[in-house]
């Protein structure tokens, strides 16, 4: 006989932020620790303003952001390509895809929720130190050319 799972609900109150390794503020809510998920987890991404996380990969875990406050720049790949998104909007990083989140705004926080196939939230994260000069220079030229057309910053 199956045993059915149990449903939970995680409260703000359930969770504490931590720091990623690649340097966001992540509430990590939907877990395998906190629900008892297997193959799946969520979570809360806070980028204070300007904030620009580490190059890095999820080895084994595909990710689903949903911007909910904010604009937003995700740098993809090695030519570190530019995604531009905002409220409403929805990226999707397949697992191994080489990317870096931009917070475009230098006064308002970036707000978004986080979906990723890894039921640990953030346990596969690989950093790419070799990538982050690369990823300054992709901002300074993002932020440049955005800054004359506005652009919401």
């Amino acid at each position: 006989m199956n045993t059915p799972r149990a449903v939970r609900v995680v409260a703000a109150t359930d969770v504490a932020q931590e720091i990623g390794r690649q340097g966001q503020h992540l509430v990590p809510y939907i877990t395998r620790e906190t629900a008892g998920s297997q193959g799946i987890s969520a979570g809360m991404v806070n980028m204070p303003p300007g904030k620009v996380s580490k190059a890095h990969y999820h080895a084994h875990s595909e990710i689903i952001v949903i911007c909910l406050r904010g604009r937003a720049a995700t740098l993809v790949g090695p030519d570190l390509t530019p995604h531009l998104h905002g409220p409403g909007e929805f990226v999707y990083i397949p697992e191994g895809v080489l990317h870096a989140a931009v917070n475009l705004s230098e006064t308002e926080d970036l707000i978004a929720v986080e979906m990723r196939t890894d039921p640990m939230f953030n346990d596969d994260v690989v950093l790419t130190p070799e990538h982050d000069g690369a990823v300054a220079d992709a901002v300074a030229r993002l932020r440049r050319d955005l800054a004359p057309a506005g652009a919401g910053l």
